[in-house]
């Protein structure tokens, strides 16, 4: 499964994927919502339209946030053998 990873001002935003076009947006262990594309779950982050609204307020404010996924770091995980 891959997991993307984005550490903002005010916490980290975990992008994982939870099965074939399943991908679940979490912010500091708190789940946003399920996507049907991790790129899906990138924009709305960059969008500031997560329905978190500590990150929400943020538009227009803030700088050097992702404008899509392959600005986040991808993690390898491991499948189990």
């Amino acid at each position: 499964m891959k997991l993307y990873i984005y550490n903002s001002e005010i916490g980290r935003f975990e992008i994982r994927q939870t099965g074939h076009k399943r991908y679940n947006l979490w912010i500091n262990e708190e789940m946003l919502g399920t996507y049907e594309s991790a790129e899906l779950a990138a924009e709305d982050v960059a969008d500031f339209e997560t329905d978190y609204p500590r990150w929400d307020t943020f538009k227009n404010e803030l700088e050097n946030v992702p404008a899509d996924l392959s600005q986040w770091v991808e993690v390898k995980e491991e499948s189990p053998q």
